[in-house]
């Protein structure tokens, strides 16, 4: 006979116990998409700013062991790939709200793509959709974020 059984409860106990403190337990961040620009322009590929905002609503201060998106441009019959972008190990202070920039590049055959449907529309709507991952030591909480605005 094992003992686990026995000892699973006391352990999520422990675990329950840290990650709370003397209170709540941890609450995920809100991401949201503050900004995106066209940053440069060169013969070989475009860069996009994508500007997050990550809002640690929490009483101590968390680490996101990832931050990983893809950028699309939207068409009347879908969502065109643009590119990709991501940070790791990022730390939010407790409560409050912190911004990171982060450049994705997109090579010349998307942009031009893309660029194709700003011409003809006179407008281009990018969206931004990823995930962030709060490391919590014993496991990785996943948080969606979207954003969608239009270019030019």
């Amino acid at each position: 006979m094992t003992r686990a059984p026995v000892l699973f409860p006391f352990i999520a106990l422990i675990i329950f116990g840290f990650f709370s403190g003397c209170s709540a337990p941890l609450r995920e961040p809100n991401v949201t998409v503050q900004d995106i620009t066209l940053d440069s322009v060169s013969l070989r590929s475009l860069e996009l700013g994508t500007v997050l905002r990550f809002e640690n609503p929490n009483p101590v201060a968390i680490t996101l062991a990832n931050v990983t998106f893809d950028v699309y441009y939207e068409t009347g019959t879908g969502r065109e790939y643009l590119g990709h972008g991501g940070r790791e190990n990022l730390t939010l202070p407790k409560n409050q709200p912190t911004v990171y920039r982060i450049p994705v590049e997109i090579d010349n055959l998307q942009a031009l793509k893309g660029l194709a449907v700003l011409v003809r529309e006179g407008s281009l709507p990018v969206v931004v959709n990823g995930t962030a991952a709060v490391d919590l030591k014993v496991m990785t909480v996943k948080v969606p974020f979207e954003k969608r605005k239009v270019l030019g």
